[in-house]
């Protein structure tokens, strides 16, 4: 059992609203419901523990429902999976036994709950009304209905091939993607690739140093070359050191490596030769490049400029199959000069306490800055990075997070990319805090905790010498972007539905005063102690729903210093009429194209003001898909890239905490980053990426197919609701319910059977009408996918393959959809009619559809079970398991023996 003393949760964390958890009768008891959800995930010692069992009863239950015994279990799901966790028990478990399962107190769950990303939403915002479970010996009817279980798990799921398959090179565990960006082998453990010349003479032949190709003369390199740095520069040093080990790695060229000290190049031939020549007429990154038989010369207007620079010429190899440099000179002058994201896989509530769960490690860091990023950015709370000395009970452990954020700092510039925290602040505090405090309380009304009151000029010191103290503390961290009227309440004002606070200061205020005010205080307190930190105040929830009128955006931009960044959500305000219905975007969206004219307005606005503008923007994926890493909708990036770049935004946002993964689809937005002038042939981006990638004839074919897939998803149903609430990041996991379950959907945390929340404003036909129409068109795009393969360069296939994963995935998230839209509405029409005949259709359109989720739940396990990226997201973690979607199967079972008997 849990050592942990303290089990009594907040109140505000207490209310069931009168809902009781849900029943699942495709399992005899909720003690075995409870083992499959855990099984594989949590020891088998703690699940006997919460139910009070011996170890061995816990065996024999799991041994009787046909579970691998012993179960495989990896500690990684309680570092990395415990969302998952508590989804997986919410129903199941009262709190007390939660925390004894993952081994908490309530103030570490109640900080989850709070501050994981809003997950006390996530889960509804009440904890159901959940019996203590305990462990008690099986019926005899209970022993034959598991008996049944096991049967079933046998028959869909072939133990004998299952166990081969996931011993194969292809199969994955959970986490399995982590390994990915395990650092690269350097160059002297390699194998021993034989040099570029030797390998490659035909290529080596058509573009060797004298030779010419479409009237382009090529160099190539080799080891009589030397590259010549600046010298005093870490971050130079390791772009040099990066480049020429990656050459020696890839083509087996090994060239030298000099200082400018060390070196006189003007005396020597073929010199590699960088340079900085700064230049304020030019933004950040711009560069260079000369490219002559003898000399390659780079000069840029910063050090992050020569990486630039090296990257390109990366690029370029890889275009010519070899160390080959087209002969010339190529200009890029920055466009968005900052383009920064989140981690993949980032623990989103306290990342930098525990240094073995690094956010950024240097593979992926490498990845990122290949396609482009030269930013990334993670969640804190201010009063765990710096002492408070109000609460120092808060923050405690806040000398190992600064220096868990300096190490990282000092890495990410490795690789020409700068560190930025979300910046959520003042933190609302619980009642006692107010006790000694009163005056310090603001808006109360309707809210987890009052807010911390930002008009108070005693609030304002704190969160003033507060940031100025972070940036003191970590002088390296680039900048924040700010949010001020999120989810979380950071002012009187970010939860006061309407413009109305109770707060006896701010009433007599307008909300985009207090909102410009905190960003204001923000940045004074952050250039104080770092003049050149770059603080960016996001708009998001700067809407008529918290009280804002048109002009008060740029209202607001006026009472901020002109040296701040204003960044807004490209899409937002766009109005959409997907089958006939109005509507706006209200955050983020890829079926839609930004950006909208509420941006642009906004932007212009900022510019007038003298300040930069940014464009928050989505470029992997979005809520309308994210349980996979990215959707190959290529035409609709590289739209949006392009409109953005006559929108006078100069900076990108690229990923909220879903889309930080590198793919296709930031390599192709990377080529919209530089104004590229050359003396060599252009070649379209979307074309250039994919025949580098997976050679000209497949990346012809693969183009295509996006195409078809780009189409497909502008027939995606939006809205903010539908976003949210319908089961598509969930797929084929969600569970069927033969009868209501009386439950409203939440915020991409449980669908339930909520056709109503899930709809919203559309029609129930219209509605599923538009997921039929997505996953048909999106098919016809798989298909056409999948006819590249035979064509797919050697180099490629590996990167092909995590392409197929991810549109394959996000089909069956979107067929599962349709089907689960269809199966509610047969059940609702099922249920609710006298007609016999009536009565007959529905329940064999029941049937079908069971029958087909049954096919998609196993295509869908098949393929998370050879991509652990399938169903993974860092602010939800895994939205399903293999247990998961094995227990769909039984779910489907269940109910197809139910209709079949007239249940």
């Amino acid at each position: 059992m849990s050592s942990v003393s303290e089990k009594r949760m907040p109140e505000q964390f207490e209310e069931s609203k009168g809902m009781t958890a849900l029943e699942f009768p495709h399992f005899p008891t909720r003690m075995q419901a409870f083992i499959w959800r855990n099984w594989g995930i949590v020891p088998v010692e703690r699940l006997a523990g919460v139910l009070r069992a011996e170890p061995a009863d816990v065996l024999e239950l799991a041994r009787g429902m046909g579970l691998p015994v012993p179960p495989e279990v990896d500690p990684l799901w309680l570092q990395r999976g415990y969302i998952t966790i508590i989804r997986a028990n919410w129903h199941l478990l009262p709190y007390e036994q939660l925390m004894d399962l993952l081994q908490w107190d309530a103030g570490k769950l109640a900080f989850t709950l709070k501050e994981d990303d809003f997950l006390w939403s996530k889960v509804g915002r009440l904890k159901p009304d959940t019996p203590v479970l305990r462990y008690r010996a099986l019926t005899s009817d209970e022993m034959a209905r598991t008996a049944r279980i096991k049967e079933r798990f046998a028959a869909c799921f072939d133990t004998a091939v299952h166990t081969e398959r996931e011993g194969s090179p292809a199969a994955e565990k959970p986490f399995d993607f982590l390994r990915r960006f395990d650092p690269r082998p350097e160059p002297d453990g390699r194998q021993g690739a034989a040099p570029f010349s030797e390998n490659r003479k035909s290529a080596a032949e058509r573009s060797a140093s004298s030779g010419k190709e479409n009237g382009v003369g090529f160099v190539e390199l080799s080891p009589v070359w030397t590259l010549v740095y600046p010298d005093g520069s870490k971050p130079v040093q390791a772009f040099v050191r990066r480049f020429a080990d990656r050459l020696e790695r890839q083509w087996g060229v090994r060239i030298g490596i000099a200082g400018e000290r060390q070196s006189s190049p003007s005396q020597r031939e073929f010199t590699l030769t960088l340079r900085i020549s700064p230049d304020a007429s030019l933004l950040a990154e711009s560069h260079e490049l000369e490219v002559t038989p003898g000399r390659i010369g780079i000069r840029a207007v910063d050090e992050p400029g020569l990486l630039r620079g090296l990257q390109w010429l990366t690029q370029e190899m890889d275009r010519q199959k070899g160390p080959l440099l087209p002969i010339g000179k190529t200009i890029r002058r920055t466009k968005f000069d900052l383009r920064y994201i989140y981690s993949y896989f980032a623990v989103y509530g306290d990342p930098l306490m525990d240094e073995k769960l690094d956010p950024y490690p240097d593979g992926m860091l490498e990845s990122l800055s290949e396609r482009g990023v030269n930013g990334i950015w993670l969640h804190c709370v201010l009063f765990h990075m710096v002492p408070w000395k109000e609460a120092p009970e808060l923050s405690v452990g806040w000398e190992r997070r600064i220096a868990g954020l300096n190490r990282l700092i000092e890495r990410a510039a490795d690789y020409g990319i700068g560190v930025f925290l979300y910046f959520n602040e003042p933190r609302a505090m619980p009642p006692s805090f107010y006790e000694t405090r009163p005056e310090w309380k603001g808006h109360s009304l309707n809210v987890l905790y009052p807010a911390l009151c930002t008009s108070h000029p005693e609030v304002q010191q704190f969160l003033r010498e507060s940031t100025a103290r972070l940036f003191r503390e970590a002088p390296g961290l680039t900048g924040l972007f700010t949010i001020t009227m999120s989810e979380n309440v950071t002012n009187c004002y970010s939860r006061a539905a309407g413009g109305v606070t109770d707060c006896p200061r701010c009433s007599g205020r307008r909300p985009y005063e207090v909102a410009a005010e905190v960003n204001r205080i923000i940045s004074e307190g952050a250039r104080s102690a770092k003049p050149d930190a770059r603080i960016i105040a996001w708009t998001w929830g700067w809407s008529a729903g918290l009280g804002w009128k048109e002009e008060d955006t740029a209202l607001a931009i006026g009472q901020m210093p002109e040296t701040m960044s204003l960044m807004c959500t490209s899409e937002t305000g766009i109005p959409t009429q997907v089958a006939g219905v109005p509507a706006r975007v209200a955050d983020y969206s890829m079926s839609v194209v930004g950006p909208g004219e509420l941006s642009l307005n906004s932007w212009n606005a900022a510019l007038e003001r003298g300040m930069s503008a940014m464009a928050k923007v989505q470029m992997n994926n979005t809520w309308e898909c994210s349980a996979v890493p990215f959707l190959p909708v290529f035409d609709l990036v590289e739209e949006h890239i392009r409109n953005l770049r006559h929108s006078g935004v100069t900076g990108l946002m690229l990923s909220w905490t879903l889309g930080g993964y590198p793919t296709l689809n930031l390599d192709i937005a990377s080529g919209y980053y530089w104004d590229t002038e050359s003396e060599s042939p252009a070649i379209p981006v979307k074309q250039d990426v994919l025949g580098r990638k997976f050679g000209k004839n497949a990346g012809a074919i693969i183009d295509e197919a996006s195409s078809k897939l780009s189409e497909a998803f502008r027939e995606f149903p939006f809205h903010l609701r539908v976003l949210y609430r319908a089961p598509q990041n969930f797929g084929p996991a969600n569970r069927l319910y033969l009868e209501p379950t009386g439950y409203e959907s939440t915020m991409i945390g449980f669908p339930y059977d909520d056709l109503p929340g899930w709809r919203h404003s559309y029609p129930a036909d219209a509605f599923r009408e538009q997921f039929g129409k997505l996953a048909a068109g999106w098919q016809a795009g798989l298909n056409r996918l999948k006819e590249a393969e035979p064509h797919i360069a050697a180099e490629g296939k590996e990167e092909f393959r995590d392409l197929m994963n991810a549109a394959e995935g996000a089909y069956y998230h979107f067929r599962s959809t349709y089907m689960q839209i269809r199966f509610v509405m047969s059940r609702d029409a099922w249920l609710e009619t006298g007609d016999s005949e009536m009565r007959e259709t529905e329940r064999r359109s029941m049937l079908a559809i069971i029958d087909e989720e049954i096919r998609l739940a196993r295509s869908l396990y098949d393929l998370a079970a050879g991509d652990s990226r399938i169903g993974y997201e860092a602010s939800n973690h895994y939205y399903y398991t293999a247990q998961d979607l094995r227990e769909k199967v039984l779910n489907c079972l269940d109910l197809r023996e139910r209709l079949e008997l007239g249940e």
